[in-house]
This record gives C-alpha cells, sequence and structure tokens, in this order.
C-alpha cells in the first residue's frame, strides 16, 4: 500500500519498516501535543480556549493518550468567522494563501484560512502519493476544479499528478448551466482524457451527455469525484457512461483542502491520518462514538503551521467502518460522507 508507506517515512519509521497501528497513534499523540503547545504559544484566540488546560499542567500531562483529547474544547466555523486573525500562528510575511468562504447563518461573516507554502505542500504531497491508486506515468489528467490561482485545490491537484508523470491539464471549474460541456468533452476527445478531478454533479453531468461516445469511453479509466455528496445513482451512471473506476475524495479547505480518499478496494476512504486526527462525536452530546456509530465528523490538525484547528467540528456524518481493508492498508475508513440534511442516507 503506497499511502501506508509514504506515511511510514512521514512519521519516522526506519527505511522499509511496516507502519502499524501503533506506530501511527504514537506519532498522533506526539504531534497532537506538540500542536497544543504551538497554539498556546502562537495564537491569542487558543491561548484563551485552552487556559483550563493549561492550569492543569502542560500538554503532555494533559494528554496522556489520544483518548485524553476529549478533554480538549472544539473549534467551531462560528469561531473561524469571528476569531479571525487571532487564530492565525505565523507573520504575514509566512502566509502563502488566504480562502475565504461564505459561511450561512445572521451574522454574514466570512470564514477565512491561513496557509503557509509549507502548509500547501502537505496537500501536495498527499496529491502526489495518494493518487497513485488511480493514475499513473502516461495518463492524461483532467482537472475540472478551481486552478487559476497558484495554491487552489486544483493547482495543487495539478502539481501533484504531474509528480507522478501524469499530465495536468488545468481546465477549472466550468458551469453548472451546462454551457461549456461540449467544449469540455471536445477537450477529452481531443486530448485523450484518462482520468481526472470533478465534482459529482459535473461529472456525471458530462457522463450523461458523452454516453455512447466509444472515444471517451475507450480512454477513461478512472475518475476522482470530491467537493461534493455523491449519490449512488451519479456513480453507477458515471461508470456505466465511461466505463471507468470513480473513486471519491472527503475533504474540506478547514482540513488542509485534503481529507480522506477512497483505494483500490474503494470501500470507504481512508483518512491522511499522519496530518489530520479524525473523531466521530455524538452532534449532541459531544461524546466520542465507537467504530460502527453514525455522528459528526471531528478533526484536529496534526501538522499545520499557520492556523491549526483543534476539534474542529464539521457538521458532516459518517462512520468508522469496521474491520480491515481488503487493501491492507492499517489506515482506519471512513464510511460514505453527508451532511446534517443528508444523515437519513445513511
Amino acid at each position: 500500500m503506497i499511502v501506508d508507506e509514504w506515511i511510514a517515512g512521514k512519521i519516522g519509521l526506519p527505511n522499509g519498516q511496516t507502519l502499524t497501528r501503533a506506530a501511527l497513534e504514537e506519532w498522533q499523540l506526539r504531534k497532537l501535543r506538540e500542536t497544543v503547545e504551538y497554539v498556546r504559544a502562537k495564537s491569542p484566540f487558543y491561548r484563551e480556549r485552552l487556559s483550563p488546560i493549561a492550569e492543569s499542567g502542560s500538554a503532555a500531562d494533559v494528554l496522556i493518550s489520544l483518548d485524553c483529547i476529549e478533554s480538549l474544547p472544539f473549534t467551531t466555523s462560528a469561531d473561524l468567522a469571528s476569531a479571525a486573525t487571532a487564530m492565525v500562528c505565523v507573520s504575514a510575511s509566512e502566509v502563502g494563501r488566504i480562502v475565504t468562504l461564505p459561511t450561512t447563518g445572521t451574522t454574514g461573516m466570512p470564514k477565512r484560512v491561513w496557509f503557509t507554502d509549507t502548509d500547501l505542500e502537505l496537500m501536495t504531497d498527499y496529491i502526489h502519493h495518494g493518487l497513485t491508486v488511480m493514475t499513473g506515468p502516461g495518463d492524461v489528467f483532467l482537472v475540472l476544479m478551481p486552478c487559476e490561482r497558484p495554491g487552489s485545490v486544483g493547482d495543487l491537484v495539478a502539481i501533484g499528478v504531474e509528480r507522478i508523470g501524469s499530465r495536468a491539464l488545468r481546465v477549472g471549474t466550468i458551469p453548472p448551466d451546462g454551457s461549456r460541456d461540449d467544449e469540455i468533452l471536445g477537450i477529452m476527445r481531443r486530448e485523450g482524457v484518462t482520468t481526472g478531478l470533478a465534482t459529482a454533479h459535473t461529472a456525471a453531468r458530462l457522463a450523461k451527455k458523452s454516453d455512447g461516445d466509444t472515444v471517451i469511453k475507450k480512454n477513461m479509466r478512472t475518475i476522482l469525484l470530491s467537493a461534493q455528496y455523491v449519490s449512488d445513482v451519479e456513480k453507477a451512471s458515471i461508470e456505466r457512461s465511461w466505463g471507468c473506476a470513480v473513486y471519491e475524495h472527503y475533504g474540506m479547505t478547514e482540513m488542509g483542502l485534503g481529507g480522506a480518499m477512497a483505494c483500490d478496494a474503494r470501500d470507504g476512504y481512508h483518512p491522511r491520518e499522519a496530518d489530520l486526527l479524525f473523531e466521530i462525536i455524538d452532534p449532541e452530546t459531544g461524546k466520542v462514538l465507537p467504530d460502527g456509530e453514525y455522528g459528526e465528523i471531528v478533526f484536529t490538525t496534526l501538522t499545520r503551521r499557520a492556523m491549526p484547528l483543534i476539534r474542529y467540528r464539521t457538521g458532516d456524518f459518517s462512520r468508522w467502518l469496521p474491520g480491515s481493508c481488503a487493501c491492507g492498508s492499517v489506515l482506519k475508513r471512513l464510511g460514505k460522507v453527508g451532511d446534517r440534511m443528508e444523515r437519513k442516507v445513511y
């Protein structure tokens, strides 16, 4: 499993040593303690938010095991909108990109997420190794997500797949009204597109319009869907029209853009566990739920510098799939992810 080998290297295991859950969780605990100490020192927001914890001693005193993460308070999207620069841990000169996100609710205050260039490289490196399950040297990779600005998700994906040896076609987001669909399908035929990245709705619409196109179907091998809930109907439609394997990705800007991705088994999503510590909680009580039970996804960043987040509540719902993955990875598996309104689909 290439991702396991990559993570083994990231956490400092000797060359050739197999990744284990014990080694990974030891790394997560160490990085969690470091992150807590880092934000207490650098972030005015977390210095105040974590002050009760500081009274109990150092992070190592409080966080004896990963289970002790429950002693830390949650961070919410409202915090992200209201605290703004009070959550930032680096100087302005170190910031490589700021992403502004709209928020819902009465305040209308936007959320802003800060990244250093090193933070953005974490995502590119994740793509470089994670997407080897679906693309390789000689592939033509169509990017149908924002890629116009350096550091945007599509730009980072394009750089990552180019490191694998694929040729990236940076098209960017296309209108949902279908006004550019014929143009995109023409590019797919002319350039011999074999794989790519798109939202579920975009890919399903293009697949439907090109149903019966033997040239596109002959070339397409895989497609990665991200940024939207993927219904079984859309997935089946894409696979039928293009004759390709559909891979799914779950992530959000707050996570550093990349979160969890399907492997060759395509049965759940493996999180990037060296960079993110995930929990599934009961949304009403805040208690961590055991594997197999549905709840809200919460994550903590372990390697971010500009704006680390402690126990960030996503509002998305999933569960940890029980048992081992057929691919052989020791990484956990998230089940299909939906938001609060779609919780009933599980």
